[in-house]
């Protein structure tokens, strides 16, 4: 079947959004996250439609207004989802297992996470998640680490950075990577007593901020990096800390990436130019072992025009703000004010 592409007009500038998973069966609602709004909100949606009706167009189920702006949106757990905000600010919010309808309950809230001073917040402009632990990155050079369990705020590394944090992963349950404003990357290791990171290294030669970051789904030592020229740059932490490939990708910042959950030779990712692209990376991997006798390698990328990548929809003229895949459907938000759903996506 070919690719179908449906849009919906939802009024808001969406910089988030995430289906939210369901056990045994496709799942039909998600959430977005806005930003640019006088105020601004978490939204539950609904793909299913009315029995009357037979288009499944997005319908609005519940709303959690916050202030600021939606910076990012990850899961805890099934249920529950971290919400950073520009105003410096990270909620855990539950949505209700059986009734979507239900508003958004609040679990804990770090108030104030980010800030230049005591009463200047500043921007948390990144998140992630492992298992119940969240860390927080922001426009005051700090990373946190928060226990979702217990609400409390485990570890804090002051001024890690001298300028904006734009991104950060976990890489395990004791490191996480960061890309900062100017490129520096670094590899912090929570169980230190020290504020030093264990490694920095360029994410390429030309000063270009790290706007995402992702590790590969079955090689945590594979990390991707997206920058605010449009790249992709690829290390494999085994071997060196140069990128093992820089691509030339999009003519604008890379906003988000995700590999398909159920294909890691699928990289998905959208663009500040209103592109959302489809990228085959088994071109960039060797079957030979490793060091430590991995199967693939990613291998330094000499010939570009063995990449395998694929457009899924037409180009917009306005930024893809963010991309999330179930199986074979793929939301993106984009800064039209409208959200995509893209069916039938072969992976």
């Amino acid at each position: 079947m070919p690719l179908e592409v449906q849009g919906t007009f939802v009024s808001q500038k969406i910089s988030r959004v995430r289906w939210i998973p369901e056990e045994y069966v496709e799942t039909k609602c998600f959430f977005t996250g806005s930003w640019d709004d006088d105020v601004n909100s978490v939204k539950v949606w609904s793909l299913e439609s009315p029995e009357d009706e037979e288009a499944t167009y997005p319908r609005q189920l519940s709303e959690y207004k916050v202030s600021g702006d939606v910076t990012e949106l990850k899961f805890v757990e099934n249920n529950r989802i971290i919400v950073s905000t520009s105003d410096g600010s990270v909620r855990l919010l539950e949505v209700s297992a059986y009734d979507k309808q239900s508003p958004l309950k609040e679990i804990y809230t770090w108030k104030n996470l980010h800030k230049y001073r005591p009463n200047e917040p500043c921007s948390c402009t990144s998140a992630d998640t492992l298992e119940g632990d969240v860390v927080t990155v922001g426009e005051d050079g700090n990373i946190n680490i928060l226990n979702c369990r217990r609400g409390d705020i485990t570890k804090t590394f002051t001024a890690a950075d001298s300028c904006t944090l734009h991104a950060v992963c976990f890489m395990n349950h004791h490191e996480v990577i960061t890309g900062n404003l100017r490129g520096h990357m670094k590899i912090w290791d929570l169980r230190s007593t020290n504020n030093k990171p264990t490694a920095s290294f360029l994410l390429s030669g030309d000063e270009q901020a790290a706007t995402c970051l992702i590790h590969h789904p079955t090689q945590p030592h594979i990390i991707l990096a997206g920058s605010e020229s449009g790249s992709l740059a690829v290390w494999d932490l085994r071997m060196n800390s140069y990128p093992t490939s820089l691509l030339n990708a999009h003519s604008a910042g890379v906003t988000e990436m995700q590999f398909h959950p159920e294909n890691p030779q699928k990289l998905l990712t959208c663009s500040v130019s209103g592109e959302i692209w489809d990228w085959n990376m088994e071109s960039m991997t060797k079957s030979s072992k490793g060091p430590d006798n991995q199967i693939a390698t990613y291998m330094p990328l000499d010939d570009k025009t063995n990449m395998m990548v694929n457009s899924l929809m037409p180009t917009l003229h306005k930024a893809i703000n963010t991309l999330h895949c179930d199986r074979g459907r793929i939301l993106c938000g984009c800064d039209n004010e409208a959200v995509y759903l893209i069916k039938n996506f072969k992976y």
